[in-house]
């Protein structure tokens, strides 16, 4: 069976560490923390450690406070301190350029960072609205869209105009409860959000306003999170009931665009696979979907759980749906922490960021 292979630790967040985020070439590394900072790392030498020449069998996770040290193989290239007055909850790459960034926090704002002339980042764009926490950010795919949500169940949709000027296009108001996370399509303009009302909504732009084309229900507690599939046909989410689920679109039901004015998009979505609750025996806080291996495959999905235990299930398509099968359960992978989220490497397959209570960032290797 395969095993994840610790390759590094980044240790210099003072809190728990929220999210992290892989910028486009997958070389530099953005985390997030309660600490109220922001950091960006990168290895010394990208070639060599994307080699797995740097991975030894010796090393395991360091649990003791004292001694913990970033590897030697990487180091913190900058670190934005005091990035918001309270906890930075969520952090991402712009995905077009190599160095803008937004930070969502629990002090209500969003914050756009950028470089001038590779010096360090400053903060171009504060996104005020959200009436408390905000939860989640995360941009298109082509960078002119940004989306954040959150405790005061509302997600905003804000266009980028260039030169750090944002406008807010669409507050959505259809949540019931706390909103946890957005992440958009890889393909089209579709935005998924995730909630406390144990509901997945799907967005959809309709005639210059932004409109809930689908609800997906089948979760019995709370949404932690999701993540498409890198070609977008297929939607993964995870919840409090512990089940990882796997959604498909259908066909439309009913409508067309020539219906008239009050036509609205109506997508439906069907689940096709399941993880059940038997698998993880906590919450399942985040999930990662990889790029597909040489074998024809569907990629791999990463989960991050409560029960401070990092899995990896291999999906394949099967003429009667999808099978997800368990590779590889790296239990304590954070010590006795809860796992907050795992990111896949965009760019270099098998390579995958973790963060945790314990704040430490660690990245692991698994053969394809």
């Amino acid at each position: 069976m395969p095993q994840l292979k610790l390759a590094a630790e980044l240790v210099g967040h003072e809190g728990r560490v929220w999210q992290v985020s892989w910028d486009a070439s997958g070389t530099r590394l953005a985390t997030c923390s309660g600490d109220k900072s922001a950091r960006i790392w990168a290895p010394i030498s990208p070639s060599h450690f994307y080699s797995g020449d740097t991975i030894t069998e010796s090393m395991q996770v360091d649990t003791d406070d004292d001694d913990r040290k970033t590897s030697s193989s990487w180091q913190c290239i900058e670190v934005i301190d005091n990035a918001h007055k309270r906890t930075v909850r969520s952090i991402a790459f712009e995905p077009t350029q190599s160095n803008a960034l937004a930070t969502a926090s629990f002090d209500g704002t969003t914050a756009i960072w950028d470089t001038a002339d590779n010096s360090t980042h400053e903060c171009i764009a504060t996104l005020e609205g959200h009436e408390n926490e905000a939860k989640s950010v995360a941009w298109s795919t082509n960078g002119q869209l940004l989306a954040t949500c959150g405790r005061d169940k509302s997600v905003w949709i804000w266009e980028s105009n260039g030169e750090g000027d944002f406008d807010c296009i669409s507050v959505l108001m259809e949540h019931t409860q706390d909103v946890k996370m957005v992440v958009w399509h890889p393909t089209q303009d579709l935005l998924a959000s995730f909630s406390y009302d144990n509901t997945i909504r799907v967005w959809k732009e309709d005639d210059d306003d932004w409109v809930s084309a689908a609800t997906i229900a089948g979760h019995t507690s709370t949404v932690w999170a999701g993540d498409f599939s890198t070609n977008g046909k297929y939607l993964a989410s995870v919840s409090d009931d512990r089940t990882v689920r796997i959604w498909a679109q259908r066909a439309s039901e009913g409508g067309s665009a020539d219906a008239g004015f009050y036509y609205r998009p109506d997508l439906s979505y069907e689940c096709i696979a399941k993880v059940p609750d038997s698998v993880h025996t906590r919450a399942i806080y985040s999930v990662s979907w990889s790029e597909p291996s040489d074998n024809g495959d569907c990629g791999r999905l990463a989960t991050g759980c409560g029960d401070n235990t990092v899995r990896v299930f291999k999906v394949t398509e099967t003429e009667s749906g999808l099978n997800v099968d368990l590779e590889c359960a790296q239990e304590y992978a954070h010590g006795l922490s809860d796992i907050n989220c795992v990111k896949w490497n965009p760019k270099h397959k098998g390579w995958l960021a973790t963060c945790g209570d314990d704040g430490v960032v660690r990245i692991w290797y698994m053969e394809p």
